[in-house]
């Protein structure tokens, strides 16, 4: 019997469920379902700002920003991301795998073995009083499997939360329920966060999902968070998956895109609300059954990319000494000339333009610098920006940790004996699902009146 994560939502029946049928068409095993019109973003050519997908869905480029801050080990510079916007589903990005061969393997290692074993975090297990999710991963290790049986005790394990921890019977986060979260994963969504726009940003919750070749998640929304404002990041790890977006209902015809390992989906903006479901994990071929992508290459030399990142005008959020290489020019990394991208379909310009949707997040400024590199859509922010010393204030914990984020990546993608790992990802799919729940500047749930 397939796994399937339940969490939908129930809405106006009077609409059309557009949602639902093409979950199911996708969820079949027999017969095999069509997906000659799931977008394969990996196929697109970068050289236009329009694209048509199979689904007849426009795509366009995504421009990144260099955000200032000391990159996260194990990621490719901000310039080199490929990164996606849809022009019916506003606020949806899709970054395609930004990490360096070899460097996932930090992240399946602390979603596998790390966050699960921390009594600090809760599991579908320790949930109902069954601590032996504390020991799966090493037992596992122990018993030298070639394969994942499906009998194997690790197959029990479905969910980890971190940080806040979300209730999944009232559908709430609670001040009594909370862990310290991992300053990795905030590290991560923080950097990204930055380079997209949004600013500030604090990962404050996170929900690490265990998918199988046989597992579903169906459709549901995100909506338990006070702040709905700040993005939600989906990462990707292991086998690929066909991911389902629709709108704020089930009314909305979806789309489906192939998400492989590394790939990352942000939800912001009017799609920050919408449903969306994973209706199946794809078997690899028999001749590649890991992504090449958590294969070290020789030449690969286990230290913080290079990338060189000075001040940004926007802010002085990394105040520390950068090493440059030789070829280094001294400027911020241009990642695009556009301030706005509009896109259109070929018909009306006045009501098939795509505008960069951004929410309600702020963007730190400096009126008496000009911008460099990439700003998105900066006159519609001009009003909504963030002072250095609120930019300063807001990085701190990134600014203190990120050294010590960045030696660990590196000393863990180095020493790791990652045979287990993939015996685990041949079958399977992690995805690291990160949020903010607070407003800005909130400390606590206690605030709420």
């Amino acid at each position: 019997m397939s796994q399937q994560i339940v969490a939908s939502e129930s809405e106006d029946c009077n609409e059309p469920d557009l949602f639902t049928p093409e979950f199911k068409r996708l969820k079949a095993k027999k017969p095999f379902p069509d997906l000659s019109e799931v977008t394969n973003l990996d196929r697109l050519p970068l050289t236009s700002l329009c694209i048509s997908s199979p689904a007849n869905k426009a795509i366009s480029q995504y421009p990144v920003r260099s955000c200032g801050l000391k990159p996260v080990a194990g990621l490719k510079p901000c310039e080199e991301w490929k990164c996606f916007q849809f022009l019916q589903f506003p606020g949806f990005v899709v970054i395609r795998n930004p990490f360096l061969d070899g460097y996932q393997r930090y992240w399946v290692y602390q979603c596998l073995q790390s966050f699960p074993s921390d009594r600090d975090n809760v599991t579908n297990m320790s949930v109902l009083g069954d601590n032996s999710c504390r020991y799966l991963w090493q037992e596992f290790v122990q018993k030298e499997s070639c394969t994942l049986d499906k009998q194997d005790p690790l197959r029990k394990l479905r969910w980890t939360t971190l940080g806040y921890h979300y209730n999944w019977t009232t559908k709430e986060y609670s001040e009594d329920s909370k862990a310290p979260f991992p300053p990795d994963v905030n590290c991560l969504s923080q950097y990204l966060a930055a380079c997209l726009g949004y600013v500030p940003y604090q990962a404050e919750a996170a929900i690490v999902n265990y998918y199988h070749l046989d597992s579903t998640l169906a459709g549901h929304t995100d909506h338990s968070e006070i702040d709905q404002s700040a993005p939600l990041f989906s990462i990707s790890f292991g086998q690929t998956a066909i991911f389902q977006l629709g709108g704020k209902t089930k009314s909305v015809a979806p789309i489906s895109i192939f998400l492989e390992s590394g790939d990352i989906c942000v939800m912001s903006g009017e799609c920050r609300l919408a449903y969306h479901a994973v209706p199946k994990i794809l078997t690899p071929s028999p001749e590649k059954t890991i992504p090449s992508c958590f294969q070290i290459p020789d030449t690969t030399h286990h230290a913080i990319c290079d990338c060189t990142i000075h001040n940004t005008a926007g802010c002085n959020l990394y105040t520390d000494s950068v090493m440059t290489d030789s070829h280094s020019t001294g400027v911020i990394p241009s990642c695009g000339n556009v301030d706005e991208i509009r896109i259109t379909t070929g018909s009306s310009s006045s009501d098939s333009s795509l505008e960069n949707e951004h929410s309600p997040q702020k963007h730190c400024s400096d009126s008496t610098a000009p911008h460099v590199g990439t700003e998105i859509t900066t006159a519609t922010l001009n009003n909504n920006s963030l002072s250095n010393m609120e930019c300063l204030q807001y990085f701190q914990g990134y600014n203190s940790n990120i050294d010590k984020v960045n030696f660990r990546i590196e000393e863990v993608v180095t020493n790791l004996d990652f045979r287990p790992f993939e015996v685990y990802l041949r079958e399977s799919r992690i995805n690291l699902n990160v949020r903010q729940v607070l407003p800005p500047g909130w400390t606590n749930l206690q605030n709420i009146v």
